[in-house]
């Protein structure tokens, strides 16, 4: 067999093996096993409840779990600033034990939290695969928790999606905001979402809690990510659907338009050429394939809503880094350009910053709540480093510190 032979055959296999992928994907169930990645679960050989193992204090952490209106378990790390394990590590148990969160609210870790009216609180939206203590999501605990001071004690919490980690269930679109609105309901004190995919109820919930409550307008939600599609569309359904009082702030690192406009440029860890170029001279098979998307995760869709909105304060932090080879920066870029399209010509503040390349900070005033959305594209941080760099925690401190504007 000639080397041209041999070529042909190999270059037809490869293609064949390609189309053949492409249309597996086309059945939901693989489609979000490869989207979500949440198989790929070291929470199978790993012990979670050894934070230690982690990089973390035993007594600094507590774990609880919240179920859904859906009965899905979700698993959840409290975890404390290391001034504060280190003034109350007398009180604290030895060993903080997993429970239900209307348990857990009443032990010392979650009551430093939710008895302290200058407290607050970083929730953050992990990416896909692996579980809330894998790779750099503990190194970015960290990094925000280094924030926190006596005066404004900061706490971060850190949670599995159903289907990751010790969570139970599968993950789905609709599921996944489900978790991040009903993590949010437990710890404000509202009531769950009436149904896994109806956030049509325009009043606001009554608030049913007992225990202790942190305000919405402490808590600021980071995603990264996967996270930017999740921590977006909860503070998306919990403002603008559910009419919940909005969160602090919304920063998002490394986020993209939608999955489908995504697979215009995704990279499999910058190592393989983006996934649909084989298809660029068939625009007709890639629109087949793009409309099998069945978890869509309009993310600038809900961005611009929220911009859109009158009443619904925003304050938001879209940052990228230029050497991000996953998700290319020019996604986060879209989100951006969307946005000011949005504003058009609403009377806009725009003040230069220096901490990158290109970045800015606008505000929006338009006689409602305002709008405070910033831009930052970064030199260096790649795909997961960005949210363990100081620019990464700038971020999230300006965010912390910002003033409600209402």
């Amino acid at each position: 067999m000639g080397l041209l032979t041999r070529t042909y055959w190999t270059l037809a296999a490869a293609g064949a093996a390609y189309m053949l992928a492409l249309i597996a994907l086309t059945v939901p169930s693989i489609q979000r096993n490869a989207t979500y990645a949440h198989n790929v679960n070291p929470a199978r050989w790993q012990d979670l409840s050894d934070v230690e193992y982690f990089g973390l204090i035993k007594q600094q952490v507590q774990p609880f779990t919240v179920k859904t209106i859906d009965e899905e378990i979700l698993y959840c790390w409290h975890i404390l600033p290391l001034h504060l394990y280190k003034e109350h590590q007398s009180t604290l148990q030895a060993t903080p034990k997993l429970a239900d969160y209307s348990v857990a609210s009443q032990q010392p870790n979650l009551r430093l939290l939710l008895e302290n009216p200058e407290a607050r609180l970083v929730i953050l939206f992990h990416g896909n695969a692996a579980h809330l203590g894998s790779g750099h999501r503990v190194p970015t605990y960290q990094n925000f928790l280094s924030l926190s001071t006596p005066e404004r004690p900061v706490h971060v919490i850190g949670f599995d999606y159903r289907g990751f980690g010790l969570s139970s269930g599968s993950p789905t679109e609709d599921g996944v905001i489900l978790d991040g609105v009903t993590l949010l309901s437990a710890l404000t004190g509202h009531d769950k979402p009436s149904s896994p995919t109806d956030f049509t109820d325009k009043v606001i919930q009554s608030m049913t809690s007992s225990n202790s409550t942190i305000s919405a307008d402490r808590i600021v939600l980071v995603g990264q990510s996967l996270g930017t599609f999740v921590s977006s569309a909860t503070y998306h359904a919990w403002t603008l659907q559910l009419q919940r009082p909005a969160p602090k702030a919304l920063v998002l690192f490394a986020s993209f338009p939608s999955l489908p406009k995504l697979l215009d440029t995704y990279s499999i860890k910058g190592l393989t050429p983006p996934l649909l170029s084989p298809l660029i001279a068939w625009p007709y098979l890639q629109s087949i394939f793009l409309g099998k998307i069945v978890d869509k995760w309009e993310t600038v869709r809900r961005l611009t809503e929220l911009v859109r909105a009158p009443d619904v304060p925003l304050d938001l932090t879209i940052i990228h880094a230029k050497n991000d080879w996953e998700v290319l920066w020019g996604n986060g870029r879209e989100n951006w350009e969307a946005i000011l399209e949005e504003v058009g010509s609403k009377e806009v503040y725009a003040e230069k910053i220096k901490t990158g390349e290109e970045a800015w900070t606008r505000l929006r005033w338009d006689g409602g709540a305002a709008k405070v959305v910033r831009w930052e594209l970064l030199e260096h941080g790649g795909h997961n480093r960005l949210t363990t760099s100081e620019q990464g925690k700038l971020a999230v401190w300006e965010a912390l510190d910002a003033p409600r504007r209402v």
